[in-house]
C-alpha cells in the first residue's frame, strides 16, 4: 500500500511540473508576439491545451505565472547560490550568470522587450524580480553594517546599476561588450 501512495505521488509531482513547464514556457512564448497587459488565461489555455480550471489550480493569474517563470529563471541562473563566494564577488558573478543567461536566449529575449516596452507590466516585473534577489543577496553583506547604508538603498542602487548594465548589453544600438561592461560594473559600483 505504501509503495502505491509514493508511486502515485511521484505520478502526480512529475504532472504537475509538466503542466507549470508547458504554462510557463507558453507565457514566454506568447511574450515574444504580444504585449503581457494584452494576454489572456484563455489564449495560454488555448495554447498549451489544458482547460482554464486547470490554470486556476496553479495560478491566481497571468501575474502569478509571470513570478512563477522568474522562479524558475531564477534556479537556471542559480540566483540564490551566493553563500560560497566572497562578499566581493557576489555582484560579478550575479552579472555574469545574468548575461549569460540573456545571451543563450538573445533572440528570445529582444522579441520579448520588443512587444514589452519600457513602462510596461512585463518590465516593471522583471524590476521587481531583480531588485528581491538582490536584496536578498546584499542584506547579508558585511557591507551594510560597515557603512551603515540601509540595505534597500544598496540592493536599489545594485539592481538599477545591473539592470542599466544588461540593458546597455541587450537592448541599446550600441551595445556594450561582456569585458567592457565587467568594467563599468566595478567602476560603477566601487568594490562596495
Amino acid at each position: 500500500m505504501i509503495y502505491h501512495e509514493i508511486r502515485s505521488h511521484k505520478k502526480r509531482a512529475k504532472f504537475a511540473e509538466r503542466t507549470l513547464a508547458a504554462f510557463s514556457n507558453t507565457l514566454l512564448d506568447c511574450l515574444k508576439s504580444k504585449p503581457l497587459e494584452e494576454l489572456t488565461v484563455n489564449d495560454l489555455c488555448t495554447a498549451t491545451n489544458y482547460p482554464r480550471a486547470t490554470f486556476y489550480n496553479y495560478f491566481d493569474d497571468i501575474y502569478d505565472l509571470l513570478n512563477h517563470c522568474w522562479i524558475r529563471i531564477a534556479e537556471d541562473i542559480a540566483i540564490d547560490d551566493f553563500s560560497a563566494l566572497r562578499d566581493e564577488e557576489r555582484t560579478e558573478v550575479l552579472f555574469e550568470r545574468c548575461y549569460s543567461f540573456l545571451r543563450n536566449y538573445e533572440e528570445s529575449v529582444e522579441k520579448i522587450l520588443r512587444h514589452n516596452p519600457e513602462g510596461g507590466r512585463f518590465q516593471e516585473s522583471l524590476r521587481c524580480f531583480i531588485r528581491k534577489h538582490i536584496y536578498i543577496i546584499i542584506q547579508n553583506c558585511p557591507c551594510c553594517v560597515k557603512y551603515q547604508v540601509p540595505a534597500e538603498m544598496i540592493a536599489e542602487h545594485y539592481s538599477n546599476t545591473i539592470e542599466m548594465l544588461l540593458e546597455w548589453c541587450f537592448v541599446r544600438k550600441n551595445r556594450l561588450k561582456k569585458e567592457n561592461a565587467l568594467t563599468a560594473l566595478d567602476y560603477l559600483l566601487g568594490g562596495l
